[in-house]
This record gives C-alpha cells, sequence and structure tokens, in this order.
C-alpha cells in the first residue's frame, strides 16, 4: 500500500524533512559513469515496517531475478542465482568486506509486505523495490509517499526501499550481465544535532503505544541528559451528522474524537481523550531541566521520570479490559496511579480543567503521517516501532555519539534477520525460574484437582443416599394399612 503523507493530514514542511542517500552505487565505475552527476547516489521512500540499518553503513551486492508475470509476489515466480550467506568482494582500498544480498522487485500487483516477505524467504538481507514500468513518479516525489505495512509486516526483519523507475532500471540492467556484480552501500542518514529532538505520536489506551513506552523507557532514563522528548497523541474530527462516532468524540461537535480501544466495551474514545490531557499535564507538570556539556555548548533539555513511571504502570494498573470500575481504565484508576508514583493530583485535575481544550486542539492541528509515528531531529522514522531499533535510530542523530549510546547498543549483523533486544534470548535465571514456576503450578493444579474429585465424590454419595432414602419412604407410604385389616379379622 502506497499512501501519500496527506492521506492522514497536511503536513508541514519539518515533518517532511529526510535524511540523506540511502543508496549509493559503488561499482561497477562503468555503472558509476553512466549515472551522471548523481555520482550514484539514489534516494528512496524506506517502508514503515523491517528494520533499517541505522547508525551502519551496509555493502551490498544487487541481485535480480527476472518475474515470470506476477511482480515477484510469489515464491516460484521468479529465481535468483547462487546466494551465499557471506559473500566478499574487494573494495577500492583493497580490503575485503562483507556484501549481503539485496535483492530487487518490481512494484505492483500485490503489497510490498509480500514482496518483502518472499525475498526474505529466498535469502535477501535487504530488498529494493523499483517502481512500475510505466510509472512517472520520479525519485522527489517518492520522498513525499509512505511504503506502507498491509497489516502484516510485523514479522518482517530486514530493511526495504522503494526507488523510481528511472533509478532502478539502470541498476537491474547492470545486475541481470552475467558475471556482472553491482555493489552498493545502504545508507540511513538522520540530521544531527548536540542533542536529539524525539517527538511520538500514539494512542494512551493503545497496547502497541504502552508497550513500547514500556520498553523504551529505560533508554529514555539513560539518555535523559542529552534527548527532548515530547509526547503526541492521535486526535482527529468527525462529522457530527454521520452516526456512529458518539463512543469516539467528546462532545455532540465530534471535533476532538479518538480511537475506541475496546469497541462495544466500557472504554470510549471520550475516555482516552480525557487520559490524553492527563498525561499531557502530567508531562507539563513533571518534567525538569537536564544539562550537560556537550563540546562548546551546554543545552539544557527536560525530563519528565515521573510520567515515565507512570506511563510504564498503567496498562497493568489500569488495564482497559478490568471488570472493575475502580481498576478500569479511566479517572478513577489514573488519580490512583498518580498518588502512588508521586503525582501532584491536585495539580493535575487544574491542568486538566483550565488547559484541556487547548491541549486537544493542539493536538488535533499538530498531526502525523500516521496515528503511530516517531520524528527524529524532524526527520521522519520509518520501520518497525521496536525500541531497540528506534534507539539505534535515535543514537544515529548525534553530532557526537554519547557513551550511553555504546552501553545500550550491541554491534548488529546484517546478515542476521534482525530481531530485536526483546528477542535477544532467555537468560538461564528466567528459564530455571520459569521451570521452577511450572512445577509449582503443576503440583497445585494436581492438588486443587485431587480436592475438586474429593468433593465431587462426596456430593455424588450423598446424591445416591438421599435418593435410596426417598425411595424406601415411597415403597413406606405405599403400603396397606395393616391394623385395619386386622381389626376386620377379629
Amino acid at each position: 500500500m502506497l499512501l501519500p503523507l496527506g492521506f492522514f493530514s497536511i503536513i508541514s514542511a519539518s515533518l517532511l524533512h529526510a535524511g540523506s542517500a540511502q543508496i549509493r552505487v559503488l561499482g561497477p565505475d562503468q555503472l558509476v559513469k553512466s549515472l551522471g552527476s548523481s555520482k550514484g547516489r539514489i534516494q528512496g521512500s524506506t517502508a514503515t515496517f523491517g528494520a533499517p540499518f541505522y547508525g551502519d553503513r551496509v555493502l551490498g551486492r544487487l541481485v535480480w531475478g527476472e518475474s515470470k508475470g506476477h511482480h515477484h509476489c510469489h515464491e516460484d515466480d521468479y529465481e535468483l542465482p547462487s546466494l551465499d550467506t557471506v559473500h566478499n568482494a574487494e573494495s577500492k582500498s583493497h580490503d575485503q568486506v562483507r556484501l549481503i544480498n539485496i535483492v530487487m522487485v518490481r512494484r505492483g500487483e500485490c503489497s510490498f509486505v509480500t514482496k518483502v516477505k518472499v525475498a526474505s524467504k529466498k535469502g535477501a538481507h535487504a530488498v529494493i523495490i523499483v517502481d512500475k514500468e510505466d510509472s512517472s513518479l520520479t525519485s522527489h516525489d517518492l520522498q513525499n509517499m509512505i511504503v506502507a505495512d498491509d497489516g502484516y509486516g510485523s514479522n518482517v526483519k530486514i530493511p526495504s526501499v522503494l526507488i523510481s523507475r528511472y533509478d532502478g532500471e539502470p541498476l537491474i540492467s547492470a545486475a541481470k550481465k552475467v558475471n556482472g556484480e553491482v555493489v552498493v552501500e545502504l545508507v540511513w542518514d538522520i540530521p544531527t544535532d548536540h542533542v536529539v529532538n524525539l517527538d511520538l505520536w500514539m494512542n494512551s489506551a493503545a497496547l502497541d503505544s504502552q508497550n513500547f513506552l514500556k520498553k523504551f523507557m529505560e533508554t529514555r532514563k539513560t539518555l535523559n541528559e542529552v534527548v527532548k522528548f515530547t509526547p503526541h497523541y492521535h486526535v482527529f474530527s468527525a462529522d457530527p451528522a454521520l452516526s456512529g462516532y458518539s463512543g469516539l468524540c467528546s462532545d455532540p461537535s465530534a471535533k476532538y474524537c479518538a480511537e475506541d480501544p475496546d469497541g462495544a466495551g466500557p472504554v470510549s474514545g471520550k475516555d482516552v481523550l480525557e487520559e490524553d490531557v492527563r498525561q499531557l499535564c502530567i508531562h507539563e507538570i513533571t518534567r525538569v531541566p537536564r544539562s550537560r556539556k556537550l563540546g562548546t555548548q551546554t543545552p539544557v533539555v527536560f525530563y519528565a521520570e515521573k510520567w515515565w513511571n507512570y506511563v510504564e504502570k498503567l496498562p497493568k494498573r489500569c488495564p482497559v479490559d478490568s471488570q472493575d470500575d475502580a481498576q478500569r481504565f479511566g479517572k478513577k484508576c489514573s488519580e490512583k496511579l498518580m498518588e502512588e508514583v508521586g503525582i501532584d493530583v491536585s495539580r493535575v485535575r487544574q491542568c486538566v480543567d483550565t488547559t484541556s481544550d487547548a491541549k486537544l486542539e493542539s493536538e488535533l492541528v499538530n498531526k502525523a503521517w500516521s496515528p503511530r509515528a516517531l520524528r527524529v531531529n524532524g526527520w521522519r522514522y520509518s520501520g518497525t516501532m521496536d525500541a531497540d531499533l528506534v534507539t539505534r535510530a535515535v543514537c544515529s542523530g548525534f553530532v557526537n555519539q554519547p557513551e550511553e549510546c555504546k552501553n545500550l547498543l550491541k554491534p548488529r549483523d546484517p546478515v542476521e534477520k534482525y530481531t530485536g533486544a526483546s528477542e535477544s534470548g532467555v537468560s538461564p535465571g528466567l528459564l530455571i525460574a520459569s521451570g521452577v514456576s511450572l512445577v509449582v503450578l503443576c503440583f497445585c493444579t494436581l492438588i486443587f484437582y485431587r480436592r475438586f474429585l474429593e468433593k465431587r465424590l462426596r456430593l455424588q454419595i450423598r446424591d445416591e443416599v438421599i435418593l435410596e432414602v426417598s425411595d424406601k419412604m415411597l415403597q413406606y407410604n405405599n403400603l396397606p394399612d395393616l391394623g385395619d385389616d386386622l381389626g376386620d379379622e377379629i
């Protein structure tokens, strides 16, 4: 799915700020010369799914397989030359370098996610999608387009880039040549600054937003002196004449609306809007200045530690699906949680009462290209919203990378499919604890099952005794009156 940025809103120019070239052709020399003034540099649009190589410069060889008519949408639609897991080539400095396999495919017929999944199964470490043969879109046009997820991109672990047919066709022709090896560099350059500005758009009741905040929390705490973080919430307007919006909006005017997190459940879009405002107030009230000398500058950033403590605990303490009104997502549970993490509830209430409309209006106007979006130094983040991957993007946005980033990140092997920090493995301690817990759970289950059987057996015996007694009593009541009969005989 290819979406124009205006699909969600009219985006300001600052939101469209993109990094420099994502692809640079290194060889053969004849191909580089044929590309003219660009000197082999090609701009593309990075997919919103997958895992770009943020902070790294990765070299790869372009691989092409001619489609049999289905635009690279099926595994049997094209064949690739033999792909080695690690391919060595000689760079201009005569050093041996690792080349990943970058598979090129044509756009069309199926979703971008499908094409990348197929290529990944065939051994691709990255994918370049070349626009349709009859497309007139230029590289500049594609910079303003969103290569969107079709809803099935969460399992994609490699990066992909869409480029114009004008840029792609020379690469395809070169890759088709016998023994011809096209070597390119993949780069995701982010605008740099002494401190990184991070803007995040989310939904306060959505599990995806809540889970990301929880996993990203440690990174934010570690970088609290060098990152400026600003939370944003997805607010939209609806047509009040249309029915069906009453549960999504703050009032019948339908000016401020939010996604309903539980459908027909008790939590509404209005509840989400109220929580959005509370969180904005909490961030505003609890943030404190931080500063550190960075080169010749000492920039000031603000860090709201209590806001992070609050949003980390919110999903577990105030779940949307709780059956208890006092423990469910909403004002009651929110204020109780504020007290637990040391937030002044009265100040938050005052902030909500006096600034609610102004905050909702600001969120309505300051929209992103998607309900879940991230901006790093004014640059549109692309890729999976994974805490580790976002940390890599953030750390590549510094003029001079702070020491904290080296402690947060481990080197990434471009040949290996990206798994993220959350999938790096299970520690032995956690494995042992899980095993012990499983044994205890099984033991308790057996005890409860035994008690259940004993209770059921007692009830069954009791019922049988009662039935037998009732039957005997019925038989007794049906006997003839022997006293009267004896009297007649006398």
